[in-house]
């Protein structure tokens, strides 16, 4: 079994960014693809960043998933997972990518407790005793004039559903 380290050297040698990012520093540019390549070395045909091994977009998903679902994490925030793979790789929008991976982790959202808005009871509607006791009104605008008559309001019991037109 190929090892992690070993998996990602050989994705980053198929990989065309990286091979882009290794042309350009060949030829001594600073940036590819809005990445700052200040830091950037390549040893024994290996993409590195300030001391860390350069990662495709292939192998992200395997090494979030490597270092967010160990046993001895527990499934911890995003902070001691991104400082977990900041300590050995590097990629681009790194922060990003282990945020949207921990967001959707199916674990995580089915134990921890939910932080949206607390739901209230259902309250129960008043029971009408009599018609027209409550009402709706609304307003037609904008017709045609007839009669010198443009608008039109609308009266609606919500006991019987019964409804009248007055012309204004």
């Amino acid at each position: 079994m190929i090892s992690i380290q070993n998996q990602i050297i050989v994705e980053n040698w198929m990989n065309q960014l990286c091979f882009d990012i290794w042309i350009i520093m060949k030829q001594n540019r600073k940036t590819c693809q809005d990445i700052n390549l200040d830091n950037c070395k390549i040893l024994d045909e290996v993409l590195w960043k300030d001391d860390r091994l350069w990662i495709s977009q292939s192998m992200i998903t395997l090494l979030i998933r490597e270092a967010y679902d160990l046993s001895i994490s527990d499934h911890f925030d995003m902070n001691w997972t991104l400082n977990l793979l900041r300590w050995l790789y590097c990629w681009s929008n790194m922060r990003m990518m282990i945020k949207r991976y921990i967001w959707n982790c199916y674990v995580c959202r089915r134990s921890k407790a939910s932080r949206d808005q607390i739901n209230e009871l259902l309250k129960s509607l008043l029971i009408l005793e009599q018609q027209w006791q409550n009402i709706s009104l609304d307003f037609i605008i904008n017709l045609s004039e007839s009669d010198e008559s443009n608008v039109i309001l609308t009266v609606i019991d919500w006991l019987f559903k019964k409804r009248h037109y007055i012309l204004c």
